[in-house]
């Protein structure tokens, strides 16, 4: 009967059969117990360091290259999510140093800052609300 449904599979159904055979956390779990531990610096306070031309921390755009070249935040430096663990040591020398982590939409950035964090980077935090909220928020924006 369900095989005459012709029903699409379910989205996260992958992540499901994952999850279900090996015990392991879900994407939303690692979100929360992330969320839990990163502060979060908002849209405002950021902005207004923009306006400055002083960020005081370094920003990290952790979106893909295309995505960065497209346009960034100003003064952000670029490193991929994907490369985070890789590069973090050449990248950022200084643990003490204060990173704000921002992304798309808010939640690599937190499970970036979180990594960060893990790593030893304890003043790590995530940009609240993502580059699109800042976006859509005529905040400025530059490009490469």
């Amino acid at each position: 009967m369900m095989n005459q449904l012709n029903l699409d599979a379910p989205t996260h159904l992958t992540e499901a059969l994952r999850t279900n055979m090996s015990g392991g956390k879900t994407v939303e779990q690692l979100l929360a117990e992330a969320s839990a531990h990163v502060p979060f610096v908002s849209m405002a306070e950021l902005a207004e360091r923009v306006n400055r031309n002083d960020l005081g921390l370094i920003l990290l755009d952790v979106r893909e290259k295309d995505a960065f070249a497209e346009g960034h935040i100003p003064g952000a430096r670029h490193l991929p999510r994907g490369q985070l663990e890789l590069r973090v040591n050449s990248e950022l020398p200084d643990p003490t140093q204060r990173i704000l982590v921002a992304c798309e939409f808010g939640r690599i950035s937190t499970l970036a800052a979180a990594t960060l964090r893990e790593l030893g980077y304890t003043k790590a935090a995530a940009l609240d609300g993502g580059i699109k909220a800042w976006r859509e928020s005529g905040l400025p924006m530059t490009t490469l």
